[in-house]
């Protein structure tokens, strides 16, 4: 408990500085040990021949400098946005006196933690359990989801994000949100509870049906 309350204790701008710098990483890892030229055929062998998907593969290598560019600014956007919603919430409970801005970014930040677990459990079983995969394979895994009671085949593309959304790691998130929240300013644990579940858990829900709907629209 003490480890929570030092955590949540520590500075947003050093939080935000290792969350980045950690994603960056497990970026890096991806590129450079998940995906090869092997993974690449064996994802588009039917309909490319070796020496086009490997031209193609080359020329994705040359770009793979935007996600380190773009990573970072995704992460601050997902940060505020959440921050945002749940302010939304303090602010109608009146609460946000205790609860200021700031102090929610903070918490948010610190709880970005809960993914970047998720994404070494990723790394992790694809490095040395998933034996041959394809990148069709790496996009629909998602650790401890519904999405691994299915194979790909199974699943029409409209609800893969929906699966991958219900997971364990989500629900710890939550739990860290409001933890965090509840540290942070003193208030009770079943309020900030409260809080979270009225404003975080709508936005990701409006969010899977936003990227259903999108899905729709694309492949209709």
């Amino acid at each position: 408990m003490r480890l929570l309350e030092a955590y949540f204790s520590t500075e947003g701008w050093k939080l935000l500085s290792v969350i980045i710098f950690l994603n960056l990483f497990i970026i890096y890892l991806s590129q450079t040990s998940l995906i090869n030229e092997t993974v690449f055929f064996n994802s588009y062998s039917d309909q490319l021949t070796y020496e086009r998907s490997m031209e193609l593969f080359s020329r994705m290598e040359s770009f793979a400098w935007i996600a380190y560019l773009f990573s970072p600014l995704i992460l601050l956007i997902k940060f505020f946005t959440i921050s945002l919603v749940i302010y939304i919430g303090v602010f109608f409970k009146d609460m946000h006196r205790e609860l200021t801005l700031g102090k929610i970014f903070t918490v948010v930040v610190a709880s970005e933690a809960v993914f970047i677990l998720a994404s070494i459990a990723k790394l992790v079983w694809f490095i040395f359990f998933a034996g041959n995969y394809t990148l069709d394979d790496m996009s629909f895994f998602y650790p401890l989801s519904l999405a691994n009671m299915f194979r790909r085949s199974e699943v029409d593309s409209l609800w893969v994000v929906p699966l991958q959304s219900v997971n364990l790691f989500q629900v710890i998130y939550i739990l860290m949100l409001a933890s965090g929240l509840s540290r942070i300013s003193n208030t009770k644990r079943e309020t900030t509870d409260k809080v979270v579940l009225m404003t975080y858990v709508p936005a990701i829900l409006f969010w899977i049906v936003l990227i259903m709907f999108l899905t729709i629209d694309l492949t209709a």
